[in-house]
């Protein structure tokens, strides 16, 4: 993976050609607001956090999470090249609990499902609730998960933050490996449906097409505000 200028002709070509990650930064941005308060699951090279901090300015703050160490230092790299301020990053995986998992790692890709030809990583694990509540932070306005195959643990372990604040979603759905583990997209969309979320399903490469829960890209995700009250 290589380092990045999220404003440079270099950058701009290359997320012209991978219509997936172009896809998301269009959305996020098309949610974010000036002022917010993000966590990011699954930071990477920090593509989506550079322009997600871009878009929420100095007032907002951005949590991002990146537990393969590799990526963690080109995260910390681009952050640093793009001049953003405004990005804790920390070398963790998030889950449904406290503690230490075991990760695979297999391409530029890294989750709790296992592969014959994957490198297998132990890191340290938090939950987002439990995170949140450390750092004494007041609110958090957008949950943004990239975190293949441990979407519902990850949810399961913010479950009071969705409770309480309401955070929009945007997840990306990996069907393979939720299949493996037994889980589909319909159990994280029933989860957030419990917790009185409206879900959409979407596919990033194709933002105003239709598509389904079984196969979309990712899932957006919000409440509706109460009557007499503004959202987000």
């Amino acid at each position: 993976m290589q380092p990045f200028v999220y404003e440079s002709k270099e950058f701009t070509d290359e997320l012209q050609n991978n219509r997936h990650a172009a896809g998301e930064v269009e959305f996020l941005r098309s949610i974010a607001r000036l002022g917010m308060h993000v966590v990011e699951v699954g930071a990477n090279r920090g593509v989506t956090a550079i322009a997600l901090a871009k878009k929420i300015g100095k007032a907002g703050r951005l949590y991002a999470f990146e537990p393969v160490a590799e990526y963690y230092t080109q995260l910390k790299e681009n952050l640093s090249a793009n001049g953003v301020d405004n990005v804790s990053a920390y070398n963790l995986a998030l889950s449904d609990r406290r503690g230490r998992i075991r990760l695979y790692k297999r391409g530029e890709g890294t989750g709790i499902t296992s592969s014959d030809d994957a490198e297998q990583l132990w890191v340290g694990a938090a939950t987002i609730a439990d995170f949140l509540a450390e750092q004494k932070t007041e609110r958090i306005d957008l949950l943004n998960l990239d975190c293949e195959g441990s979407e519902l643990l990850v949810l399961q372990g913010a479950k009071p933050i969705l409770g309480q604040q309401a955070p929009q979603i945007f997840c990306e759905i990996h069907h393979p490996f939720l299949e493996q583990l037994g889980q589909s997209a319909d159990d994280i969309v029933r989860f957030l449906q419990e917790l009185a979320y409206d879900v959409r399903p979407l596919k990033v490469e194709e933002l105003n097409a239709e598509t389904s829960f079984e196969s979309c890209s990712h899932i957006y995700a919000r409440k509706q505000p109460e009557k007499g009250v503004s959202g987000r």
